[in-house]
């Protein structure tokens, strides 16, 4: 029986732990802050995809449809902003990421995110930021697109603007995309907004909703105690992973609308009471599906794979493009230190689903 899903929109709160959250606020545009201890701090999560990895690429869902089951966890990226004093030094915009930089304008600005979302916003100077995250880039996990949104979020509160879960996921997914023209799909910018343990539906319109799956704390508990997180600490380009891609074209879009199916059952099965270690089964199809369609892997990655199984996983996935960064297993919990030996003592993330989409955490304007 297909279960009842709850739908999210644009103004219901993806979590009760939001704070002046993309999803909770739409209201009209406040002046900026002058005040020179003015501060917004901004936080957006990365994401797990379970299934249906692949139809959220345009080319793909403008024919076909799509469909993705992901949950957005709490790992994150966060986005300070403040003022910048700019009269007492001889330029006008301070960034800090993992290099710093000092400019006068837009166009100047080295990190080509940054640069488009300072341009696209028209901010022209009088702005320091600070970047943070909890997980290293390339790793699959959507940091990148997770990044974008919590900016855009802070840069839009910092001038006192509120945006929705669907602007700041439009927004990031046409710098991303389209300014930027980085190759991928949309689901890592709508789950960063968003937030939740979600199915996000791509039409053939270039449209999408995303539905909150509303798992009892019990199954969100199981789930949680199955999966392992393994870092294969291989750290690729998505895009650049992405272009390598080939194949029988016929046979990968008919591989991708099955994996969209099975993000369908994916919600039918968690949504019942059969047991979760049998949900990596539907993980494991996927990955099938994905070498049937072309997808490029590394043969480390599908050795460790291949060892997990033997070790008692279930089923499993690579995160992202293909080419390193975590590997997801689903295995009952006593198989997890045989797994992770089984792929060289790599290290292990615990990580919580369901977390809260892209919020304002601090605000002191």
């Amino acid at each position: 029986m297909q279960p009842a899903l709850l739908p999210r929109g644009e103004e219901t709160p993806a979590s009760p732990l939001h704070l002046l959250s993309a999803a909770d606020h739409k209201t009209p545009s406040l002046q900026p802050s002058t005040a020179t201890d003015a501060m917004i701090i901004a936080r957006a999560p990365v994401r797990v995809s379970f299934l249906g990895g692949g139809s959220d690429f345009p080319d793909h869902f403008r024919q076909h449809g799509g469909a993705v089951l992901a949950t957005a966890v709490n790992r994150f990226a966060y986005v300070t902003v403040q003022p910048f004093l700019q009269e007492y030094f001889d330029h006008k915009i301070r960034l800090a990421y993992r290099r710093n930089e000092s400019v006068n304008t837009p166009d100047e600005i080295e990190h080509p995110a940054i640069r488009a979302a300072y341009k696209k916003l028209g901010i022209e100077g009088g702005v320091e930021m600070h970047i943070m995250a909890d997980m290293p880039a390339r790793t699959g996990l959507g940091s990148s697109s997770s990044f974008v949104v919590a900016m855009l979020q802070a840069l839009h509160a910092f001038h006192g603007r509120f945006r929705t879960a669907r602007d700041l996921a439009n927004e990031a997914i046409d710098i991303e995309r389209n300014i930027l023209g980085e190759a991928g799909g949309w689901q890592d910018q709508v789950i960063a907004a968003s937030g939740g343990f979600s199915l996000v539906r791509f039409n053939r319109a270039g449209s999408y909703d995303v539905t909150q799956i509303p798992l009892p704390l019990e199954r969100v508990q199981q789930l949680e105690d199955h999966m392992l997180l393994v870092y294969t600490q291989i750290q690729r380009d998505s895009f650049s992973v992405l272009g390598k891609k080939n194949g029988n074209q016929a046979l990968k879009e008919k591989c991708l609308c099955r994996m969209s199916e099975l993000a369908e059952l994916g919600v039918e099965y968690l949504s019942s009471d059969k047991p979760i270690a049998r949900f990596g089964e539907l993980l494991h199809e996927g990955w099938e599906l994905k070498k049937q369609a072309g997808s490029v892997s590394l043969p480390q990655i599908d050795e460790w794979y291949e060892a997990g199984l033997r070790a008692g996983a279930t089923g499993g996935k690579v995160l992202g493009a293909g080419q390193g960064g975590f590997l997801l297993f689903i295995a009952e919990p006593r198989f997890h230190e045989a797994i992770r030996q089984a792929c060289g003592n790599q290290p292990v993330v615990r990580v919580r689903v369901n977390a809260p989409g892209s919020q304002v955490i601090f605000s002191q304007r």
